[in-house]
């Protein structure tokens, strides 16, 4: 178990595979925008950006708490929390691009919807008691914030994506978009598998699932961003 084994070995187990995934997705970003700077790119580059900072964040909490604990560590695990559920405001504007409905939810209209997205989150974040963190700085979420985050995240994402999904397979038309898009959609449920998965790991006090999911999200994460991209990503 990892709780069990030595601190310092246990900083490595969290921390390396962090700065891996934050240099994978530098350069998935990199691909997408070597290859074009249309609006679908640079909204799907957008949701790689978000996620790679809030790694970036992630680590460099994790490399203070164990040196230096105190509490720019709870401001660090605030942003990289935020930052994680807001990255996937992009997934929806990006989506609704590839329904072709830019024509009807233009560049003002996205931006609307990524503004409102990201003033819900915040304003749930920062109910007063939500969040509180241990001794080490972790973060420890109430059961009400689970609750209201797991619906919120529910009606503004989970359900969408769904919706979109559906109506983005009808679309397609080629079997071999469809495989492409089979791969991009398994891409964005193993993403939300990831968040239901760590607000309950912030909730709830069990150190064997704490372990369990502290390895899984790493399997999680590197499968998601590689197969959103190389299902359709990579063809923007």
């Amino acid at each position: 178990m990892i709780y069990q084994i030595p601190e310092f070995l246990r900083l490595f187990i969290i921390f390396v595979p962090q700065i891996f995934m934050v240099g994978l997705f530098t350069f998935i970003i990199f691909k997408i925008l070597k290859r074009n700077t249309n609006r679908n790119s640079l909204t799907l580059s957008g949701f790689y950006f978000t996620v790679s900072i809030g790694l970036a964040m992630n680590g460099i909490a994790v490399l203070i708490a164990f040196f230096s604990p105190g509490e720019f560590v709870a401001v660090l695990y605030f942003f990289l929390t935020y930052l994680t559920v807001f990255s996937f405001v992009f997934v929806i504007v990006f989506i609704l691009g590839l329904l072709k409905l830019k024509y009807v939810f233009t560049v003002k209209h996205s931006l609307l919807i990524i503004f409102a997205y990201g003033t819900v989150w915040l304003i749930l974040l920062l109910f007063p008691g939500g969040i509180t963190y241990s001794e080490n700085w972790a973060p420890e979420y109430s059961s009400e914030l689970y609750i209201a985050a797991n619906i919120l995240f529910t009606i503004t994402f989970t359900i969408p994506v769904i919706y979109y999904s559906i109506r983005l397979r009808k679309l397609f038309k080629d079997s071999n978009l469809k495989k492409k898009l089979s791969l991009f959609l398994i891409g964005i449920m193993l993403a939300i598998i990831i968040i239901y998965g760590t607000m309950l790991y912030n909730t709830w006090k069990d150190d064997t699932f704490k372990t369990v999911w502290g390895l899984s999200t790493i399997v999680l994460l590197i499968s998601s961003g590689l197969l959103i991209y190389y299902g359709i990503g990579r063809d923007l």
